[in-house]
């Protein structure tokens, strides 16, 4: 009997016949974080100028608009520091733009995921036909994976838009289902910048103990949303 080779061998295998894909999952993994290095500071010596930002101007709306996209759908920045960031420097009057921002985010991160991940799952799915078959099965549910992914605090929104490109979910679903996962986590990170007097004041503030219960409740949920999907 040929002995089947590990998942992480199958995914190499995998990288090494599509290695766009491999490159995306790397560009996914560490650029949000190398990009905050750069963008934060770059965002906090221009806040004073960023705060006086007119929002009944069109062109100001449209290019801040698509700046958050760019940042967020290309995983220069994470979608919850630029909540943060848009709380403590514009207020309120930006959160529907932040809403509208990550999930035109969404679109972009999902259409070029999708274009560099060619059929990288199908190669890896045909030495597991039970798992094609799980998949298959539930493709009719993946609004409810996609729904407790994005309620996740800890998964990373680039990450996932890559990972359903590859599971192929369907854009529909991916901007229903996903704009209404993350809206609870990105309001609390945007609350907690509107309420901060500064950035460090962000972390000290006398909520915080609140915020970290509902951070927990959130993560809870979410991990046993998407234990229940795979279970059940």
């Amino acid at each position: 009997m040929e002995k089947k080779q590990g998942i992480f061998k199958e995914f190499k295998i995998a990288a090494e016949q599509n290695p766009m894909v491999a490159s995306a999952l790397l560009w996914v993994s560490f650029m949000p974080s190398l990009g905050s290095l750069l963008f934060v500071p770059i965002t906090i010596n221009y806040s004073s100028f960023l705060s006086q930002i007119d929002f009944t101007d069109a062109t100001t709306v449209i290019l801040g608009l698509l700046a958050s996209i760019l940042l967020m759908g290309l995983a220069l920045m994470p979608t919850t520091l630029v909540a943060g960031l848009s709380g403590f420097i514009l207020g309120w009057q930006a959160f529907p733009w932040l809403v509208l921002g990550y999930t035109l985010a969404t679109l972009l991160g999902y259409g070029w995921g999708k274009k560099l991940s060619g059929d990288s799952l199908e190669l890896i799915l045909d030495k597991y036909p039970k798992a094609k078959k799980m998949l298959e099965r539930k493709s009719g549910r993946m609004g409810e994976l996609i729904f407790f992914v994005r309620l996740s605090p800890v998964i990373p929104f680039a990450l996932s838009n890559l990972m359903f490109a590859l599971l192929k979910s369907g854009w529909k679903k991916l901007v229903i289902f996903g704009t209404i996962g993350m809206l609870p986590r990105t309001t609390l990170v945007f609350v907690s910048g509107t309420l901060a007097s500064d950035l460090y004041a962000a972390i000290r503030q006398d909520g915080l103990s609140g915020k970290v219960w509902i951070f927990v409740f959130l993560l809870v949920l979410s991990f046993w949303g998407i234990w229940r999907f795979f279970r059940k």
